[in-house]
């Protein structure tokens, strides 16, 4: 349910669980490509819905914001719950500062 590039998902975040500051940092990609990816065809629209309403508390209907809360909802509970090592997300290379 979730975009991620091979590189990232096999050498940086691997089995970890992203933190809620990635995730909420990444809201508006997320709720994007699950729009592109998914909700803007009926056939995958419908598979979407199934396997939301199979993953996350959330019922048949569901909006993307509802999906997207449900989302970190089960993250917490698996931080809490099986106390899974967080991922702090890729971070961008920080420009370079000018001497003064």
């Amino acid at each position: 349910m979730l975009p991620a590039l091979p590189h990232v998902n096999q050498h940086l975040k691997r089995d970890r669980l992203p933190s809620a500051s990635a995730l909420a940092g990444a809201r508006e990609s997320i709720i994007a490509w699950w729009q592109a990816a998914w909700l803007a065809d009926p056939a995958l629209r419908t598979r979407f819905e199934r396997e939301t309403m199979a993953a996350l508390p959330v019922g048949s209907g569901a909006s993307t914001d509802d999906v997207f809360a449900a989302l970190e909802w089960r993250r917490l509970r698996l931080r809490q719950d099986q106390q899974v090592q967080e991922w702090a997300g890729v971070r961008s290379p920080e420009a370079p500062t000018s001497p003064r």
